[in-house]
């Protein structure tokens, strides 16, 4: 994902594998659909939480030539220092 815009106002556009978006955040990103044509999760995890949420989808590409497999990826739930680098970033 490359990040475009962070409330409203243009940011670096650096390129990430997962953001954190805290409460009340907005954010703008451009998704390359690059993969070979398959399906794909996507997933968000809460983070700072004693009980952890998830919810997920799936990308689906139209020639899609198989789908989803595997356990869904699991998020970073206790990697504060990750999460401030990656504030320092934007």
């Amino acid at each position: 994902m490359k990040l475009v815009e962070v409330e409203g106002t243009h940011s670096l556009q650096n390129t990430y594998d997962s953001l954190d978006i805290h409460l009340g955040q907005t954010y703008s990103v451009l998704v390359t659909a690059d993969q070979p044509p398959n399906d794909y999760y996507i997933v968000v995890t809460t983070r700072f939480t004693s009980q952890v949420l998830n919810a997920s989808s799936i990308l689906h590409y139209s020639n899609s030539a198989g789908s989803v497999s595997g356990p869904l990826p699991g998020g970073p739930t206790i990697e504060i220092d990750w999460s401030v680098e990656q504030a320092r970033s934007l």
